[in-house]
């Protein structure tokens, strides 16, 4: 599960980290032991759905504006940071 979690822990850490994962699971097991037969069902009732705007292309003006405050460019493209490293 670490290894899937691309968790490192040391051989001192593992029994620690089993013996939470089994009290986790032990507590999702009582949970799914509740008798729920007569909670209702969970609605959101909105009472005014949000506007939308149509999705349409159209020329935005502050383009060249907003580029211009970008800290780095490539072309049309703005370039971010890598935020995850492949191994």
């Amino acid at each position: 599960m670490a290894r899937a979690a691309q968790i490192r822990l040391a051989p001192e850490d593992v029994d620690r980290m089993m013996d939470s994962i089994n009290d986790i699971l032990s507590f999702c097991a009582l949970v799914g032991d509740l008798d729920c037969a007569d909670t209702p069902d969970f609605t959101w009732r909105m009472k005014k759905l949000p506007s939308r705007r149509l999705d349409e292309a159209g020329d935005w003006a502050d383009r060249d504006r907003f580029k211009s405050m970008s800290p780095t460019m490539e072309g049309d493209f703005f370039r971010v940071p890598r935020i995850h490293a492949e191994d």
